[in-house]
């Protein structure tokens, strides 16, 4: 997924494109191969039947339908599936056109009101993101989409209530966006995420601070950003930290 990705407004034809980009690339790779794979192509016509729908109707009617949340969700997962099974064909073409449709379809989705469920696929992909990207300025630009993300997932996950599993992807989620905070360099972001943090997640508090003051030496980070991170430390990772 190319770093320009993140620096442009994009709309409904640019998700269209990237997600033909995919299929056609993967349907040429068949081609070659002298074969094809009903299920593919199966899910090819689904994700084409919903963004043809999708296209045809306005963003104030989108939230008027009742299967619109549902059918997005579920479009969620079958790209992912089809990210699986470009990596388990090693197209890395395919893969990384999925990839860039997984990440633009939710923030189209989002930001047309929808209310995403199945966050997995999308907190698999941010983690990635945010460990392979380096530049400051992108890194600032996916910060801003993981909060719409965020901002855009039910409620009852948001609610947190059954907190017992550390692989929950709302806080991993949540990690992910104070780790993308922290690597922009921006103190004012870092103090804004690690605030929501203190919110949401207090039972891991500890360990997040005292894991980012031992990043903070071992990969030279300016010393405004040690600040903030020390600041926090001192606070919640040398004394007992209590939920609320």
């Amino acid at each position: 997924m190319g770093a320009e990705l993140f620096m442009s407004e994009f709309d409904l034809s640019d998700v269209i494109s990237t997600f033909h980009k995919g299929s056609d690339s993967l349907t040429q790779y068949f081609a070659e191969q002298g074969r094809s794979d009903n299920d593919m192509l199966m899910s090819f016509d689904e994700i084409d039947k919903f963004l043809s729908s999708a296209q045809d109707d306005s963003s104030s009617h989108h939230e008027q339908e009742e299967s619109f949340n549902a059918r997005a969700n579920e479009l969620i997962l079958l790209i992912d599936r089809l990210m699986v099974f470009s990596s388990q064909i090693q197209h890395q073409e395919s893969f990384s056109y999925f990839e860039e449709f997984l990440f633009l379809f939710s923030l189209w989705f989002a930001k047309s009101g929808g209310v995403i469920t199945q966050l997995i696929p999308l907190v698999n992909l941010i983690a990635a993101l945010s460990n392979r990207l380096r530049e400051q300025s992108v890194l600032r630009q996916l910060w801003a989409n993981i909060e719409i993300l965020i901002n855009a997932t039910e409620q009852s996950i948001q609610d947190d209530m059954d907190d017992r599993d550390p692989r929950r992807p709302w806080r991993v989620l949540l990690l992910n966006y104070a780790i993308t905070a922290t690597r922009t360099h921006d103190p004012v972001l870092m103090e804004k995420t690690f605030q929501f943090l203190i919110q949401n997640l207090p039972d891991d508090l500890k360990q997040f601070f005292t894991e980012g003051m031992s990043q903070m030496t071992a990969l030279n980070y300016p010393q405004e950003v040690k600040d903030v991170m020390e600041k926090y430390y001192q606070q919640y990772a040398t004394q007992e930290i209590k939920k609320n």
